[in-house]
């Protein structure tokens, strides 16, 4: 798409959001085009012109739910070089985004089916979040706070797990058993913390 006016930028932003609250209420597959139209305040004709299939509609919520980013910036200003609290404060920054950015990760993942895993849009957050934690363990490795070990591996257990969780929070609708899972998910991270120290010790809770 051609670089668009302000206007033209607020109207897509409308219809990417129209589509999020709906898709995250119902699924990707049970509302139309027409239904997210409405919902923007704008005619059909008009979601047309932004994207000419519902699948390229699909595609900007992803690149909307979008995270590494920010999540990357809030790290490197907030770590302290301590393995127990840079973690802590990587799973926080983790689920912080998640929940600011909930209903697009439930309207993306109704329409799995539809989505190419393997897409740039797709795998371009996992990616950066993978990358900058690799590059963090192994700076702690250097220092000696880090147990030798594959980088690659250990981030990967910790981000799968976060994304774990993260799918379990954006799907379930019960705050009482998700407070049990939070509980859960907290010992697990101290558990991975206490697993990737170079002493082995105890973690403070």
């Amino acid at each position: 798409m051609e670089q668009m006016t302000r206007i033209q930028q607020n109207t897509l932003r409308r219809i990417v959001e129209a589509a999020i609250e709906l898709m995250s209420e119902r699924g990707f597959h049970r509302v139309s085009v027409q239904e997210v139209g409405k919902k923007a305040g704008i005619c059909e004709k008009t979601v047309f012109r932004y994207f000419a299939t519902k699948k390229s509609l699909l595609d900007e919520i992803i690149r909307y739910r979008a995270y590494a980013s920010e999540l990357k910036r809030e790290f490197e200003n907030g770590r302290t070089w301590n393995l127990d609290h840079d973690l802590k404060l990587a799973a926080r920054l983790y689920f912080q985004e998640t929940k600011a950015k909930r209903n697009a990760f439930r309207a993306y993942l109704s329409a799995l089916d539809s989505v190419d895993t393997n897409g740039e849009d797709f795998l371009r957050d996992p990616r950066e979040l993978h990358a900058f934690l690799c590059d963090y363990m192994t700076a702690m490795q250097k220092k000696g706070k880090v147990r030798a070990g594959d980088v690659r591996l250990m981030v990967r257990a910790f981000v799968n797990t976060l994304h774990g969780y993260m799918l379990m929070y954006c799907l379930n609708d019960d705050g009482k058993s998700w407070g049990n899972k939070v509980a859960s998910m907290k010992l697990t991270i101290d558990l991975f913390i206490q697993g990737f120290s170079q002493t082995g010790n105890s973690v403070t809770a």
